[in-house]
């Protein structure tokens, strides 16, 4: 994706820039991710990524950004059963409903896709992952409560600068 693209985004996640706050790659944000959404700590089904700059040492968070014109959503043959759109405008994966084709995630315009597929033998247990900003959460994304750092939060929240500032 080019810095300049002209593609809108909804209310997503989003990390601080450095002066702020650093990312220490402590993958907390994908350990509370799998921990709220399916109860277990595993790779497999982070719905947030770090990409830990290996050389730099500067790491990045990925996660949707809930594109405005929803690709992931539009892709999906199973519309508004396991790819479903809230009234908040967040696209959100329905399990029950995902068979696991990965449509979905080769059409996601970010490189590498913000849809994580987990993999298994077993058909059935092969689903689509993506952040939903934690949705049904009153609290809000739990990545962003539990960062060690505070080094993420939310498009539509004024910069924690700008809190403390006034």
């Amino acid at each position: 994706m080019e810095k300049n693209d002209p593609r809108t985004y909804g209310k997503h996640i989003v990390q601080y820039p450095m002066d702020y706050s650093l990312c220490a790659g402590c993958t907390t944000c994908e350990i509370v991710c799998t921990l709220t959404h399916d109860g277990l700590v595993s790779p497999s089904y982070n719905r947030i990524f770090v990409d830990r700059g290996t050389r730099s040492m500067v790491h990045h968070i990925l996660s949707c950004q809930h594109c405005s014109d929803h690709p992931c959503y539009n892709a999906c043959p199973k519309k508004d059963k396991a790819m479903c759109i809230d009234e908040n405008n967040i696209v959100y994966v329905n399990e029950d409903e995902c068979v696991g084709c990965g449509l979905c995630q080769k059409a996601c315009v970010f490189e590498p896709s913000r849809i994580n597929m987990v993999k298994s033998a077993d058909k059935k247990q092969r689903k689509a992952k993506k952040c939903d900003m934690c949705r049904t959460r009153p609290e809000g994304p739990a990545c962003v409560q539990w960062c060690p750092v505070r080094c993420i939060g939310l498009s539509t929240d004024p910069l924690p600068w700008e809190v403390e500032s006034k």
